[in-house]
């Protein structure tokens, strides 16, 4: 079987598991397949978003705009370009490029500046978040858009992309996730569910249990909505391990606190100890930082890191 064969039964798998294809396509692909037009070649294989190369006109491009969104390099796309392309009223992307070397990933400030004018003219923004198993060779360092994020979780990545630079379209460089984070990843998109990997002193009923942020939540500490209804009844609390509360600290309001007893509360900063409040866990060392990523009124889910 050929090359054209191979890719014409790849797509056709793809479509039919309900896939969404975004394919690179170049003066030479046309040449391979054949066809005349961008536009044609999208038909044929069913393309969803054509992301187009170096190499076509803009007339080219228009024509192709005219039956399929296409996808452009968003570090090259000008403001006038981009006021051009939303003149023309079809449906464009900006794809951010990934960066294999170390520090050549793009800082947040570069890319939340192209994000702002992009979004200004309504081209929807997509970028990259490195992946942790099969990472590409030969330096095997991740795929990310943003260089802060090499050495994040991908879970993390995606959290700061989804809610604060509010990139709907989030790709995985290369790679793999794990098993666990792309777990935590659908939960939120099936559910809208936060995960949040905890360990805790003693097996508790908050484990495995889908919380409420509190809306009126302060900046510095998340408190749980529905934690004081997983106190047992009539059960006292009696002081235990009333320790510095650290940034991640999990926390259970003792019989101290009189009617505030069972509270559950997780800590987006330092405080000292309270004899009225237990330290009853601590969030993963590696996942501290989604804390600020989660908006009051969201749910939530404390997973076992164990």
């Amino acid at each position: 079987m050929g090359y054209v064969d191979q890719v014409e039964e790849m797509m056709g798998f793809l479509k039919s598991t309900g896939y969404k294809v975004i394919a690179d396509v170049s003066r030479r692909t046309l040449e391979i397949f054949e066809e005349k037009s961008l536009s044609d070649l999208a038909k044929r294989l069913g393309i969803d978003i054509l992301r187009i190369d170096y190499g076509f006109t803009e007339e080219e491009m228009l024509e192709a705009a005219e039956a399929v969104p296409i996808c452009l390099n968003a570090s090259t796309i000008t403001e006038k370009q981009a006021e051009f392309l939303r003149s023309t009223g079809y449906e464009f992307h900006a794809m951010h490029n990934f960066y294999p070397r170390p520090e050549t990933g793009i800082d947040e400030q570069q890319f939340m500046r192209k994000n702002r004018m992009l979004s200004k003219y309504g081209i929807r923004v997509m970028a990259f978040i490195p992946g942790k198993e099969n990472l590409r060779g030969p330096i095997h360092e991740g795929l990310p858009t943003l260089e802060k994020h090499r050495n994040l979780t991908s879970y993390h990545a995606y959290l700061e992309m989804r809610n604060r630079y509010e990139i709907q379209e989030v790709f995985v460089g290369d790679g793999i996730l794990t098993e666990t984070e792309a777990e935590y990843v659908l939960r939120l998109l099936k559910e809208g569910v936060y995960s949040i990997p905890v360990k805790l002193k003693q097996k508790r009923s908050i484990l495995n249990q889908i919380f409420t942020v509190r809306i009126d939540s302060p900046k510095e500490i998340i408190r749980i909505q529905e934690s004081r209804e997983y106190a047992a009844p009539g059960e006292v609390i009696s002081p235990f391990h009333t320790i510095e509360r650290k940034r991640g600290a999990i926390t259970l309001d003792n019989e101290g606190y009189k009617r505030y007893s069972g509270e559950v509360q997780i800590m987006r900063a330092d405080f000292k100890a309270d004899e009225r409040v237990n330290v009853i866990g601590q969030v993963e060392d590696a996942y501290l930082d989604i804390l600020d990523l989660i908006p009051n009124g969201e749910k939530i889910k404390l997973i076992d890191g164990h």
